[in-house]
């Protein structure tokens, strides 16, 4: 019985047209579901904007401090350059979750990828953010392994969250007085640590045995969805034996996760440099996790309102502009993504690794045994713009 995601496309589904990316996948919305879309979109944009307008009348935003991020470039340049870094090492995370899988991701290509999703997560929100045009990307032309493919990019999405909702658990200790005192912050971190001991027993549970497993998918019901439940999760099981993959990927995150530390810090070290302490070790990543919720398009206004809270509970001002501040960062580096999204990418960017020692591998993925001149040209060199 073949998987279901080993098919291609039907004969009537329609082909693409225009540009070849995420915004541009075609669909089967009819115009009443189209204009629904449209207007939840700019109903959750207008809410964004009025949380930054609200904060900036109520005197938490001064708009005037945002001239110093131009007098003061060298911070600027310090920030992009720690924006550079937590995305370099995102993309190393994600090239080196595909290795267990027997796939392969450059980082190069990986790079190229994170700052294509940065571009969308920041312009194009509401309709194709960047972990969805990343999953476009990686599944192009992976036609027998999208479940895989797949899996393995919402896997690392989980290992960043469950890196950023760890990271203030490990400094709770450090600031355990001012966590003991605000109760606000006692109950976020406790839900925290109640949060990554979920996500840490359904790891184990995944990477059990493989009955375990089975039974786990039976819940599902329906067989196409079993099917696919069962591919995610012995994806999932295929990293049983690399501990030290996942170590590697956790530590990379954390890292990460503590440059943007970094780059709230130099935001604040420009809007009020007063605000610059050790605490903001366990306030920023707080706030990320709100500034992650699909509330608004990218966060806009909640990120702000969050960051604004957490830091009058810490004694803390400048938390707001501080948040725009790396918005506005972020924007100037998502730049390069619209080059490489314009440029266009590879066909296939995840490919097979060959397995000489494995004869099933052969068997069951015959494109990783071929010789390089056997594999189609379109399927690994050549690049397709989205004005092509």
């Amino acid at each position: 019985m073949s998987s279901p995601d080993t098919t291609g496309p039907s004969p009537q589904e329609p082909k693409p047209h225009g540009p070849a990316g995420p915004p541009f996948w075609p669909t089967q919305d009819t115009p009443l579901k189209s204009g629904r879309r449209i207007f939840f979109a700019l109903v959750r944009l207008s809410v964004g904007i009025g949380l930054i307008v609200y904060l900036a009348k109520s005197g938490f935003i001064h708009l005037r401090a945002f001239e110093r991020l131009f007098t003061l470039w060298p911070l600027t340049l310090v920030a992009i350059a720690l924006i550079l870094l937590h995305l370099t090492l995102i993309s190393w995370r994600l090239s080196m979750l595909f290795q267990p899988q027997g796939l392969a991701l450059p980082l190069k290509t990986s790079f190229r990828l994170t700052l294509i999703g940065l571009f969308f997560d920041i312009f194009l929100p509401g309709a194709s953010g960047g972990p969805v045009a990343i999953l476009f990307y990686a599944t192009r032309e992976n036609s027998g392994r999208r479940t895989q493919v797949a899996t393995v990019v919402v896997f690392d999405r989980i290992v960043g969250l469950f890196s950023l909702l760890a990271l203030p658990l490990i400094f709770a200790p450090t600031f355990w007085p001012l966590v003991s005192r605000v109760h606000t912050l006692g109950v976020i971190v406790g839900t925290y640590a109640v949060i990554v001991t979920s996500l840490l027993g359904l790891l184990l549970l995944c990477l059990g045995r493989p009955s375990g497993v089975s039974h786990f998918a039976d819940i599902v019901g329906y067989s196409s969805l079993r099917r696919f439940a069962l591919r995610a999760l012995e994806t999932v099981r295929a990293y049983r034996g690399h501990s030290k993959t996942l170590w590697a990927a956790l530590g990379l995150s954390l890292l990460a996760n503590l440059s943007m530390v970094g780059v709230i810090a130099v935001g604040l070290r420009i809007v009020n440099p007063a605000s610059v302490v050790w605490r903001l070790c366990l306030i920023v990543p707080i706030g990320q996790i709100a500034n992650s919720l699909p509330i608004t398009p990218g966060g806009l206004g909640v990120g702000e309102m969050a960051f604004n809270t957490l830091f009058k509970l810490s004694g803390l001002a400048g938390g707001a502009e501080a948040v725009l501040c790396w918005r506005v960062w972020a924007a100037l580096v998502s730049g390069l993504g619209l080059f490489y999204y314009v440029r266009g990418m590879e066909r296939r960017i995840v490919t097979a690794v060959a397995r000489s020692h494995d004869p099933s591998w052969a068997e069951a993925d015959p494109e990783a045994t071929r010789a390089p001149s056997q594999v189609p040209a379109e399927c690994t060199t050549r690049k397709q713009s989205p004005f092509q």
